[in-house]
C-alpha cells in the first residue's frame, strides 16, 4: 500500500526507468503511436463505444475533487465522517487531485512544456516537430502532450478507489474486493490505451503521468492516511 516505506523508492525507480528508456530511445514513442495510425489518422477516435467510455471516465475524474470537497466539508459537521468515510480519506482524495492532475500536470507541465501531441507531429500528418519527453519546446502553445492529464486523472481516480476499497475491505467479500481491484486496474489501462491509440498522447506522456501522480499520492499518504500508532506497551 501507499504507506509502505518501500513504495516511494519503488516509484522513483519506475520513474527513473521510464526516463532512461525513453531518454535513450525516444523513437519508442513514435513507434508505439504508429501502431494505431493509418492513412485516415487515428481511427479509434471514431469508435463510439470507446469514446463514450472515455468521456464517462473523464467526467468522473473531473467530478471526483468536487465530491471529495463536499465529503470533507460534510465530515467537519459530522464528527469527522461523511458517507461512511473519515475526513482523512476525503482530504487525501482532494489533495491528490489538486496537487497531481490539477497543479503539477495541468497548471505546470502541460502549460509550459510545449510538447506537441501525436496528432500534431509531421510523422502523423501534422505540422509540428516531434520532441522527446525531456525537451522543453515551442511546438505546442497550450494544453500540450506532456504529460497526460487524463492519464494523471485516471491514476488519481484509481488510487482513490483502491484506498476506499481498502478502508471497506473488512465489510466486503473477498470476491467483491478483488473484483473492485480488477475493475480499477482495467479502468487505468483503458485510459492509457485510449490516449495513445487516439493520438492524444505518446506512451511516455501516459507512463510519467502515472508515476508522477502515484509519487504525489505516496507522499500525501504519510500524513493523511496513516493512523496514529498505539502507545508502546510498558516494559515488563
Amino acid at each position: 500500500m501507499l504507506t509502505d516505506r518501500r513504495t516511494i523508492p519503488v516509484l522513483l525507480a519506475l520513474t527513473g526507468a521510464v526516463f532512461v528508456i525513453f531518454g535513450i530511445w525516444p523513437g519508442i514513442d513514435l513507434a508505439v503511436s504508429g501502431l494505431f495510425h493509418d492513412a485516415s489518422g487515428f481511427p479509434i477516435i471514431h469508435n463510439a463505444v470507446v469514446e463514450g467510455l472515455r468521456n464517462a471516465l473523464w467526467s468522473l475524474q473531473n467530478l471526483s475533487p468536487l465530491l471529495a470537497l463536499i465529503g470533507l466539508i460534510v465530515s467537519l459537521f459530522r464528527r469527522g465522517w461523511a458517507l461512511g468515510l473519515p475526513s482523512r480519506i476525503w482530504g487525501f482524495v482532494l489533495a491528490l487531485f489538486l496537487l497531481g492532475p490539477g497543479l503539477l500536470v495541468n497548471a505546470v507541465l502541460k502549460a509550459y512544456w510545449g510538447r506537441a501531441r501525436p496528432t500534431a507531429v509531421t510523422e502523423f500528418g501534422g505540422e509540428a516537430n516531434f520532441t522527446p519527453f525531456y525537451q522543453i519546446s515551442d511546438q505546442c502553445a497550450k494544453n500540450c502532450s506532456f504529460v497526460s492529464g487524463e492519464g494523471s486523472g485516471s491514476m488519481a481516480l484509481a488510487i482513490s478507489a483502491l484506498v476506499i476499497l481498502e478502508f471497506f475491505r473488512d465489510r466486503l467479500s473477498p470476491a467483491t474486493y478483488r473484483a473492485g481491484q480488477g475493475l480499477t486496474l482495467l479502468m487505468l489501462l483503458f485510459v492509457g490505451f485510449q490516449r495513445v491509440a487516439a493520438g492524444g498522447h505518446f506512451l511516455s506522456d501516459v507512463l510519467l503521468a502515472w508515476t508522477f501522480t502515484a509519487l504525489i499520492a505516496a507522499v500525501l499518504a504519510k500524513p493523511l492516511l496513516l493512523r496514529d500508532s498505539p502507545p508502546p506497551a510498558p516494559a515488563a
